[in-house]
């Protein structure tokens, strides 16, 4: 090839190389704009991330408080301790020896956690004392950060409402669960930088976590009376273990406003120890299980009838010591041979099952189910805890025998919370009111976050049908009566035992064992509360007459008591017991 020819080849040759670096040049140029701008936020957020460890924080809880403001749950100091292995001076298991008797961590679990080369937790929460003494022993690699740790400060006292949290601060049970995002308040963290080993550099801010707090989370105000609930807790368990029952339940409402006073359910459990917590005590049995009221259903069925005009209180009927309805008997509890003629009244105060079957049978089954729920059985009591179950209320048709059976408190299942709050009906002249815990929640700048103001009453009774069932309602605790035993002295008293048989575990049958309640309101002429006082299986006594209703007496007379409630001398309060057993 010419020289010529040669020599344009190369300068064609160059300047192809010379379009190729400009290319080369304009794509590098190109890309590093994309990062630097486009992508800059994402590039910068890795980069962050790789180089900053953040640490979540309990955060600073909100109290719950009773309605007089006396701290049920309330967050304290605490100190968490932390590791990084890569710091560590001295090997895992000489650190681990010396840590393991103030942390009340095994040697062998902590030697365990501390030979992983990343950041770790150590022991969360710990008291200000251990946290001076892990300080004292200035093991490199060994770090505090202050955290906050929540405190019951009554333990037990009505914990199966209040719940409990864990270790990050979330809300597990009760309250605690149901307004865990209020009362948790916003998130709590701490930023540390470190290097490639993954040991600390710096942290972002020196400030303690508390220090630089500015805000926390909500306090709850509930309408329990902490020295109410305390003296019902107390009795109920003095109750169960006198009488060997296996678990038992008080409540106490205000019939007018359906304020909860008291609301205790045993077995309960202390939730300032969660580690130990047996799950199945946490849940609220007093919403959520069901049991067959008994005879405590006998007023309402009486009421349904009176209402529907199928009876009045001067309404005799015979009540033989057996009824036969298809083929099927059922019977009153030590019944005289011979056949009965009593008054309306007198079936409530001895508690006659075959009187009050043959009342509920005067009216019809739908008749008498839409009474029923109008009063609040069947369905919920809309309280907003938890779990509450609506209980069991049958669906029509009813054969002839259940609709016996119903009438007097058999085949059909209630929650103790809404057995209580039906009979507010008879102490509040008629009205189904909702059951009120929680009176309101308030941020931390004292601005109103909720308010919650009792729900309108609905009547459900006419006034004459309640009038006339406070009479009756007070037989029932004089001489003669079922419930005798409830009385207080400097009282009146209105009431009604039931004592039902438990249905047997696999649904056939009932077993020999009984849920005794009674359910009642003082001073029966203006009444201050309503109570239901109601023992799971009592082994030393069977029926409420001797179990439930002296519980509602101990527990009425001392909430009066704190409301302040002032005994009538002019109260007659003739002698004598019971001879009824219910």
């Amino acid at each position: 090839m010419l020289p010529a020819a040669r020599s344009k080849l190369l300068r064609r040759r160059i300047r192809w190389l010379q379009v190729l670096v400009w290319l080369a040049g304009a794509l590098l140029c190109g890309r590093l704009a994309y990062l630097q701008i486009w992508e800059a936020d994402h590039l910068g957020k890795l980069a962050r991330a790789q180089r900053t460890k953040r640490i979540d924080l309990a955060s600073l809880r909100g109290e719950i408080v009773d309605r007089n403001g006396q701290e049920l749950a309330v967050s304290v100091e605490a100190w968490s301790v932390y590791a990084q292995p890569a710091e560590l001076k001295a090997s895992p298991a000489v650190i681990a020896a010396k840590l393991s008797p103030l942390v009340g961590i095994s040697p062998q679990k902590l030697a365990e956690t501390l030979r992983d080369r990343h950041w770790c937790w150590i022991a969360r929460q710990q008291e200000n004392a251990v946290a001076q003494q892990v300080r004292a022993l200035k093991l490199a690699g060994i770090g505090l950060v202050r955290e906050t740790r929540r405190v019951y400060p009554k333990g037990e006292l009505a914990a199966t409402l209040i719940g409990f949290v864990g270790i990050d601060n979330q809300g597990l049970a009760g309250i605690e669960h149901d307004f865990d995002k209020l009362l948790k308040g916003p998130p709590r963290y701490l930023d540390i930088q470190v290097d490639a080993m993954g040991r600390e550099i710096l942290r972002e801010s020196n400030d303690s976590p508390l220090d630089i707090l500015l805000t926390d989370g909500a306090r709850v105000t509930l309408t329990l009376d902490e020295i109410i609930q305390h003296q019902a807790q107390y009795l109920l368990q003095q109750a169960i273990a006198n009488l060997g029952a296996q678990a038992g339940s008080v409540i106490v409402l205000d019939p007018h406003n359906g304020d909860v006073l008291a609301f205790a359910t045993l077995p309960t459990y202390d939730p300032n120890l969660r580690q130990k917590v047996d799950l199945t005590l946490t849940r609220n049995s007093a919403v959520s299980s069901v049991f067959e009221p008994g005879s405590t259903l006998k007023p309402f069925t009486v009421a349904a009838a009176l209402e529907a005009g199928v009876i009045t209180t001067e309404s005799v009927i015979d009540c033989p010591p057996r009824l036969t309805i298809g083929n099927q008997t059922i019977g009153d509890h030590d019944p005289p041979p011979s056949v009965r003629r009593l008054a309306v009244p007198q079936i409530i105060q001895v508690s006659s099952n075959v009187g009050t079957a043959q009342i509920g049978m005067r009216m019809s089954d739908k008749v008498q189910r839409s009474l029923l729920e109008r009063i609040g059985f069947g369905r919920s009591t809309d309280s907003g805890m938890g779990g509450e179950s609506a209980g069991l209320l049958p669906k029509l048709p009813w054969r002839p025998i259940n609709h016996a059976t119903i009438s007097y408190g058999q085949g059909i299942s209630v929650t103790a919370l809404q057995l209580v709050t039906a009979e507010c009906i008879f102490a509040n002249g008629g009205y189904r009111i909702r059951p009120r815990l929680i009176r309101k929640i308030v941020a931390p700048d004292g601005r109103m976050i909720a308010d919650f103001p009792p729900a309108p009453p609905q009547r459900v009774l006419s006034p004459h049908v309640v009038t006339a069932m406070g009479k009756m309602l007070r037989k029932v605790t004089e001489t003669g009566g079922t419930g005798a035993a409830a009385r207080i002295p400097g009282y009146q008293v209105a009431g009604k035992t039931g004592t039902a048989q438990k249905v047997n575990a696999d649904g056939r049958g009932y077993s020999n064992d009984v849920v005794a309640s009674f359910v009642g309101y003082a001073p029966a002429e203006h009444p201050r509360i309503v109570v239901l006082a109601s023992l799971d299986s009592p082994k030393y006594a069977h029926f409420a007459s001797q179990t439930a209703a002296p519980l509602f007496r101990d527990v009425a007379a001392a909430s009066l008591r704190v409301l302040g409630a002032l005994p009538d001398p002019a109260v007659n309060m003739p002698g004598g017991l019971y001879h009824a057993t219910d």
